[in-house]
């Protein structure tokens, strides 16, 4: 359904009649469409999350930490990507009806980009050399940029990107964000 709906329509009564059970069966299991969709989320990002707790958990610097946190994200997406464009693309657009359980994963996902930083970054830098980071490879954790650039979702270029930023952190001794000009 997901694939045929591309993750526009997906409706209890119509996924029970199709597996061959009763609405009101399935709905011993899911009480409303919302509930089956954080359960797709829920088993969709669960393998993300839990590498990426792993990751940041190692004791390897946090250089090397960074690297295989960008590139493990980038395989889990871009490999699920690779063996059915269909389905990925049908998760992203459900993914864009339900933004706060997104927004839940991006938490995760960042709460530990933040601990692999805060080994190398002063704790008055940390949030915005976070948001840096990750605005530095969204082309390799955002499920909709894998999609979108494929061709360009590639290990060499996301190993290059955290080499200038790694650079970039040892450069800089500290970031400050700009401050916004006033019109007079």
């Amino acid at each position: 359904m997901l694939t045929e709906t591309r993750g526009r329509r997906l409706v209890l009564s119509e996924l029970a009649a199709r597996i061959g059970i009763s609405q009101s069966y399935a709905h011993r299991f899911f009480a409303t469409k919302a509930d089956l969709v954080r359960e797709l989320a829920a088993r969709w990002f669960k393998q993300i999350e839990t590498e990426s707790a792993k990751i940041a958990a190692l004791d390897l610097s946090a250089g090397d930490r960074l690297e295989r946190w960008v590139l493990t994200l980038l395989s889990l997406k871009r490999d699920r990507y690779d063996a059915d464009p269909e389905v990925f693309d049908a998760y992203l657009e459900l993914a864009a009806d339900h933004m706060d359980i997104v927004a839940n994963h991006a938490a995760k996902l960042t709460r530990d980009l933040t601990a692999i930083l805060s080994d190398i970054v002063p704790p008055g830098d940390l949030e915005t050399t976070v948001a840096i980071v990750e605005d530095a490879t969204m082309l390799f954790r955002v499920p909709f940029n894998i999609s979108r650039f494929r061709h360009r979702a590639t290990n060499t270029r996301a190993k290059a990107v955290v080499q200038l930023l790694l650079a970039g952190v040892a450069a800089q001794p500290a970031i400050e964000e700009p401050s916004p000009s006033r019109a007079g």
